[in-house]
Parts: structure tokens; sequence; C-alpha cells
């Protein structure tokens, strides 16, 4: 089973960041279950958009806080999910609105179908 664990740095305010672009898994190579976990670190604010293929999950929303020293936990973190199909696209993008430098981590499951 794919796992994909990403921490972003983003130093300008209003700048979008997409982690999982390049990965490669970023287009499915099979039909997956995917399973999404994003979380912004203390006091650092972000706009988050998921999506899975043509599927919105979560459009422009306030991305969670996590403290920073938390590890993202398996199932307790995991809020979003989707059953994808060869060749989706898999897409995170944060909106820093910290105004400076903040940072966010991704965790993605991908479970074969």
């Amino acid at each position: 089973m794919p796992f994909i664990l990403v921490a972003t740095v983003d130093a300008a305010d209003g700048s979008t960041t997409s982690p999982l672009r390049d990965s490669q898994y970023e287009y499915l190579p099979f039909p997956a279950f995917v399973e999404f976990a994003v979380y912004a670190d203390t006091a650092d604010v972000f706009t988050l958009s998921v999506f899975s293929g043509t599927d919105v999950l979560m459009e422009n929303a306030g991305m969670p806080i996590l403290a920073t020293a938390a590890p993202i936990l398996y199932p307790d973190h995991y809020f979003l999910s989707d059953a994808a199909d060869a060749g989706e696209r898999l897409g995170v993008r944060g909106v820093n609105g910290t105004g400076g430098i903040a940072s966010f981590r991704t965790a993605v499951r991908i479970t074969p179908l």
C-alpha cells in the first residue's frame, strides 16, 4: 500500500502550494481507495482544497490545525476519502493566509482496489 507524507513550508502570504505535485502517485497507476489527512501547524493559517480525479472533496475551506509535535494518526486524523480510478489525479492545494512563513503536513494512504 503506497503512502505519501509531505511536510510543506511556504514563505509567501497568499501563495498556493501543491504538495502532491510530481509525486509518483499524483496520477494513480491503479484503481484505489484514497484517504487524506492535511493539517496546518500550530498558529499557521491555510485555505485547503482537495481533489481526487473530478471529485472535489474539499474546496476553499479552513485547514484544520494539529500541533507541530503531534503525529498524524490513522484513522483518527484522516478526514477525507474517495474511490479513484487508474489515471485520476490526486490534488491537495494550500493557500497561505498566515502573513509570512507557514507550514502544513499532508498524509495520503492509497489502498489498491
